[in-house]
């Protein structure tokens, strides 16, 4: 999956998220969900950037026939459903 900010690579054993090939961050992940607190800033009123941890939580499932990835991702903006399904 991939948009102008963001690249999703899944391979058999991982999951790769790509938002700046030179960020890393700490995750922690169980069979239905990932964690991880990434490091961003936004421009507060007087148009001068603040620091801020921003907290990722990605939960998700697998169908039945495991072919399509169904979640939920929140951060400090909210919370967006998505669904992936694989390509060959």
């Amino acid at each position: 999956m991939e948009n102008e900010k963001i690249n999703w690579t899944f391979y058999p054993d991982s999951l790769i998220i790509t938002a700046d090939p030179y960020d890393k961050v700490e995750w922690r992940a169980t069979d239905s969900k990932i964690e991880f607190d990434y490091p961003t800033f936004y421009w507060d009123s007087l148009a001068k950037p603040v620091d801020v941890v921003d907290k990722i939580v990605i939960e998700y499932k697998l169908s039945r026939k495991k072919d399509t990835l169904i979640g939920t991702l929140t951060n400090r903006n909210g919370k967006y459903d998505f669904g992936l399904i694989r390509i060959e």
